[in-house]
């Protein structure tokens, strides 16, 4: 998906537009490419507060359904999260390398997210043996789905997130303010 394609996708002008939460999602979960070099012209047009925002309302929706016994990918998602919001506060209209850099990261975590991660899904077919019966493969966010969708209808699902774990995170320096300041936000203090 080219920049056109993706604002119209988007259902937006352009990236100054981006302010919504089913905006953020659609960008994030959408199972179209999304060409590289259109997510940095539409990441070089936003206002980067507001992205930062709906990253945090998206991680915070997503990580709300993942079940306490798959923390290690609670875990994962929530430094995600602060790599990708802490990046983007940081991007500086000096530095034209910190929109791109911030892409990157995003990108990445897209691909990961989308299409390059393995969750083994098992679904119980016998409530009274409890015995589990199909298994198959799905993304992250395919798997957070049905785990979400799980929560509505009369299957049962166990999810095997061990293979998704495998995701370097690309450590960034933060100001001690701006740590403050995730915290507060965080925990509603501000």
């Amino acid at each position: 998906m080219n920049y056109k394609d993706l604002i119209e996708y988007l259902d937006i002008e352009n990236g100054n537009e981006l302010r919504y939460f089913e905006e953020i999602a659609d960008l994030i979960e959408s199972d179209e490419h999304i060409d590289y070099d259109a997510l940095l012209r539409l990441f070089e047009e936003v206002d980067r507060d507001a992205v930062a925002e709906l990253l945090d309302e998206y991680f915070n929706d997503v990580t709300d359904v993942i079940p306490e016994e798959y923390s290690e990918l609670f875990s994962l998602l929530e430094q995600i999260r602060m790599e990708l919001t802490g990046v983007i506060r940081s991007i500086s209209d000096d530095d034209p390398e910190s929109v791109r850099n911030f892409t990157d990261r995003f990108y990445r975590f897209r691909n990961w997210y989308v299409y390059d991660s393995v969750v083994y899904v098992q679904v119980r077919e016998e409530e009274e043996t409890g015995i589990f019966g199909r298994e198959y493969e799905q993304s992250v966010r395919d798997a957070i789905a049905t785990a979400r969708a799980g929560r509505f209808d009369s299957e049962e699902y166990t999810f095997d997130f061990s293979m998704a774990l495998d995701y370097d995170i690309d450590y960034y320096e933060m100001s001690f303010s701006d740590l403050i300041s995730s915290v507060d936000q965080d925990e509603g203090l501000n």
